[in-house]
């Protein structure tokens, strides 16, 4: 009998017993736990029950929740201790009706649950979605019942020295009995009594701030108002293309702007002129800004500026939005006694307003457009920056600007000598689709085999392929999928599961599809990033085993059963990827798992050295690598290669490179 959605994500069944509580239904779920709506079994209450469990760390055997391996203990146990600091966070907010509280938290089954209040309601996210189907945008009013309670209840949360994180839309819930908004899912919160720090916290695109993705900036209360703005921004942009919701730009992509680019956020104050007041919409636009010194700073400040919006005449000529929010340049007061908030005063830094009129003062995190500079006067430093962007793609730290003005020239071209520049092998990047790629820098390599390697084919004078040693060349780093393409992706693209081994759940490998069912996979990614200057592929078979080795020289990048999922440790079937350990670049089972479709014809290998090869202009079959499940050792090889017709649905998988 196929197994039920809730039964494949790991979900208690409905009546499963949890102390004194009895599992009704599964009322939501994500990465790293499953929330329930259950019942006391002596009182006449329904509470929610959150529950630990990461996906990506652990699984459950029949109620009992287990890492998947012993090298997954520490990140579970990690996430455990987290789970338990959002827990007491949560039990402080009891009092208080726009924050969901915790009641209780006990450990069972391995793991740990949180008992909460159960609030019945549509999430903001379905409230947008349902209003602008029906061509109802939101209007002032709306806004303003959201954001302010919701604004008093984050008030209270910054005062007990807590951060959010992860505002958005569907993290907030509108109540049906009183429709009040409640802010959930304080899984990213950060607490502490000296200041704020960075840790591996979950964000949402669009809504994070720049401080929580880039290595530069300080968390604070100004980062959850970036949040805030985000959302604001959604209700105001909403309105505008119904049939089209709109979602807010990512921070990493917006911050070209500072360098003279188009921002690719609209203003508030534009997609709203003329159906809100307009110093609201500046307020938005304040809390939008990418450096955190020059947001909106708090909750408070904030509901300041929305309860004064309306009453205040409009900005005059040459008036800077910070300005016209408040032309004496200091906030005070005293916020409500519930919402716990100790004001103070809270003074305007008028510095910001001249430093964004100030392009030298301007620092970007990545240069990775020639049209940045521009303004520079200096030739050779242009032409040597543009010659970096060419190479490299970006420049890294800070802006050309600043390079530029503290002389750095020198030290720029020693680092390009040195090959320092770019991104760092196995540096990350994530898509808008969350997929993990990393970065893999040029470099040459002996491709194929040594006659004397363990396990070496001989494929014969007159085979189509071998795997004779010669040295390759590959000129341009690219973006290289962490992990193989899974079933989950493949379905949330294609709408459709074609893989074999369906019941080993949606973070395994998918296969079973052709190589021409992959072609039709990337042009649909690649539709949803026209305009980027990027473009998905499968890799060359050069580019796949370079990728592979990242560096070594022999038959594997590690020992057998480390790094692969093959016959011998498969049970023979898939498994989740990303459970064996990684090569020096961060890629996971380049090894074992599934056979991975490349790019190329088959073929045989030149002897002589070659830069960037694409293998034959025609052939018979499409090449393949890695080995998986159900191979032998022999097949599960750096330099191991087979290859198949391209409208074959064997059990084979594929991941994915991104380049210019």
């Amino acid at each position: 009998m196929p197994s039920t959605d809730n039964e494949r994500r790991g979900a208690l069944p409905v009546g499963t017993v949890v102390r004194d509580f009895t599992i009704q239904a599964v009322i939501g779920h994500g990465g790293f736990g499953i929330v329930y709506r259950a019942e006391h079994n002596e009182l006449d209450r329904t509470v929610a029950i959150k529950e630990y469990l990461p996906v990506e760390l652990a699984v459950r055997e029949a109620t009992t929740v287990q890492p998947r391996s012993g090298t997954d203990r520490r990140g579970f146990e990690d996430g455990l201790r987290r789970f338990r600091d959002e827990a007491q966070a949560l039990i402080d907010f009891h009092n208080h009706p726009s924050i969901v509280s915790c009641r209780d938290f006990f450990r069972a089954n391995g793991t740990a649950y949180m008992v909460m209040e159960y609030e019945d309601g549509h999430s903001l996210a379905e409230v947008l979605a349902s209003r602008e189907a029906e061509g109802r945008p939101f209007t002032e009013s709306d806004l303003l019942a959201v954001m302010t309670p919701l604004l008093e209840g984050l008030a209270r949360v910054h005062a007990a020295g807590v951060l959010h994180r992860d505002i958005k839309p569907s993290n907030i819930l509108i109540r049906k009995r009183d429709e009040r908004p409640v802010l959930i899912d304080f899984g990213a919160a950060k607490q502490t009594t000296a200041r704020f720090s960075k840790s591996q916290a979950p964000y949402t695109d669009g809504y994070a701030a720049l401080e929580q993705i880039a290595d530069t900036g300080k968390l604070g209360p100004w980062t959850d108002m970036y949040g805030v703005g985000a959302v604001m921004w959604r209700m105001v942009a909403g309105g505008n293309r119904p049939w089209e919701p709109p979602l807010p730009a990512r921070v990493d992509l917006r911050s070209y702007a500072a360098l003279g680019e188009e921002d690719l956020l609209p203003p508030a104050s534009e997609l709203g002129k003329g159906r809100f007041p307009l110093r609201l919409l500046e307020s938005i636009d304040l809390c939008l800004r990418l450096r955190e010194r020059e947001r909106i700073q708090g909750s408070v400040e904030l509901l300041e500026a929305l309860r004064t919006a309306s009453a205040r005449e409009s900005p005059r000529n040459g008036e800077t939005p910070s300005e016209a929010l408040d032309p004496t340049g200091v906030v005070s007061g005293r916020d409500e006694e519930d919402a716990g908030a100790e004001i103070g005063r809270v003074v305007y830094d008028r510095r910001r307003v001249r430093l964004q009129r100030s392009q030298s003062a301007l620092v970007q995190p990545w240069i990775r457009d020639s049209e940045a500079l521009g303004d520079i006067q200096d030739p050779g430093f242009a032409e040597t920056v543009q010659a970096y962007i060419t190479r490299y793609g970006r420049v890294p730290e800070a802006s050309v600007w600043v390079a530029k003005a503290e002389g750095l020239l020198a030290e720029l071209r020693e680092l390009e000598a040195a090959g320092r520049l770019g991104p760092k092998a196995g540096e990350s990047w994530r898509s808008w689709l969350d997929m993990e790629f990393a970065w893999i820098p040029a470099g040459s390599f002996l491709m194929g085999s040594p006659v004397d390697e363990e396990g070496r084919f001989d494929y014969g004078v007159s085979a189509d392929v071998d795997e004779r040693q010669h040295c390759v060349r590959i000129r341009e780093g690219f973006w290289m999928k962490k992990y193989e393409v899974t079933q989950e992706e493949w379905e949330e693209e294609m709408g459709t599961n074609p893989s074999h081994f369906n019941e080993c759940g949606p973070q395994s490998p998918v296969e079973s599809v052709s190589w021409v069912d992959v072609q039709e996979f990337i042009s649909s990614l690649n539709e949803g990033e026209s305009g980027e200057g990027y473009l998905y592929r499968l890799p060359t078979e050069a580019e796949w085993e370079y990728a592979a080795r990242a560096g070594t020289t022999g038959a594997r990048y590690g020992p057998l059963d480390s790094i692969a999922w093959y016959a011998g440790n498969s049970g023979l079937e898939t498994h989740p990827v990303g459970q064996k350990v990684a090569n020096a670049w961060g890629l996971h089972d380049m090894l074992g798992n599934v056979w991975e479709w490349t790019a190329d014809w088959e073929g045989k290998y030149p002897s002589s050295l070659v830069t960037d090869p694409q293998g034959p202009s025609t052939g018979w079959g499409r090449v393949f690598r890695g080995g998986g499940w159900g191979s032998n050792s022999r097949d599960v090889r750096s330099a191991c290669r087979g290859y198949d017709s391209p409208d074959s649905r064997d059990i084979i998988g594929f991941r994915l490179v991104r380049t210019k």
